[in-house]
């Protein structure tokens, strides 16, 4: 049993393939949301089968300016779920959208899927990951903001692309500029190969080995919370953990990680994790699928020139 139609929407537009993966897995008709360029628009009609374009946000404008927009497309199309990025501007828009339309929000999902009855469940992490509560989507439309990570060999549903013509609110707000963060900043909700350092590394200077591997198997570079927050040795932006990032990639390599749950709460949805650590009694080793107990600068080396 499928949905009738899901509605996907995100300030973000890279997020858009990933949440329409998971409306083709649930619902028989997808509809994409885009704000953003024609090209992107165009992309999403790839994997959508119709997608809505607001064109692109205009200067001096807020994402949220557009919530009005997406509650009137939402009013006409009539869908029983609207899926969501996990974003600062998504999650505000979710929360406006929830009070317009009277749909319940359901936040930091995990997983979906369908029960016998048709209803969605959702899975999200509480009490900082140590356990997961199953949460059903009640009432005509649910709104649930997820990372993604759904199956992407789900049958894609090419559509065409309708211009909407789009009005934005007065918040209040205008927006003068914007400017760069002066950090580093990636999106690594979105890898697929994660090399992820932590407390083991040891020195700064072994990041080098970590970053040869990361090369080598054509991944990006990850931490725990202590390395970017207490060392200041990568950015926040590659945080993997409870108040960081949460990742589902194919692959995850964790070098000198030591596995505490507020650090797999955000890892532990990858497909397969290797684990190196020298402690052979850290919790990683209860969660890996593959795991070597040894001096993670020794072995690198070796393992990049195998690589």
């Amino acid at each position: 049993m499928k949905l009738k139609k899901a509605l996907v929407f995100s300030t973000n537009a890279s997020n858009i393939a990933s949440l329409c993966w998971g409306a083709n897995t649930l619902a028989q008709e997808s509809v994409a949301i885009v704000l953003g360029t024609e090209s992107q628009a165009n992309e999403a009609a790839a994997w959508a089968g119709k997608v809505l374009w607001l064109g692109e946000k205009a200067q001096g404008t807020m994402a949220e300016s557009y919530t009005g927009a997406v509650a009137q497309l939402l009013e006409k199309e009539q869908p029983e779920l609207l899926l969501m990025g996990c974003g600062t501007r998504d999650r505000c828009i979710a929360a406006k959208l929830a009070v317009r339309l009277n749909a319940g929000v359901i936040t930091d999902v995990s997983s979906l899927e369908l029960d016998e009855t048709g209803a969605v469940l959702a899975k999200r992490n509480v009490f900082g990951g140590t356990a997961q509560a199953s949460v059903k989507v009640l009432g005509a439309m649910g709104i649930v903001l997820t990372s993604g990570g759904f199956d992407e060999t789900a049958p894609a549903v090419p559509g065409a692309v309708e211009k909407v013509d789009a009005q934005t609110e007065d918040m209040g707000i205008q927006l003068l500029d914007t400017a760069a963060k002066q950090e580093e900043s990636v999106d690594i909700a979105v890898a697929k190969r994660i090399v992820a350092v932590g407390r083991g590394l040891g020195a700064q200077e072994n990041l080098a080995a970590a970053e040869s591997l990361a090369a080598k198997l054509g991944a990006e570079m990850g931490c725990t919370r202590p390395i970017a927050e207490e060392q200041h040795w990568m950015s926040r932006s590659r945080y993997i953990g409870v108040s960081g990032a949460t990742v589902k990639p194919e692959l995850y390599v964790a070098l000198g990680i030591s596995g505490q749950v507020q650090h797999m709460v955000g890892a532990n949805s990858s497909k397969i994790i290797v684990a190196i650590n020298k402690d052979g009694k850290a919790p990683i080793f209860q969660d890996c699928d593959i795991g070597l107990v040894a001096d993670m600068n020794k072995v690198l080396p070796r393992l990049t020139e195998l690589l």
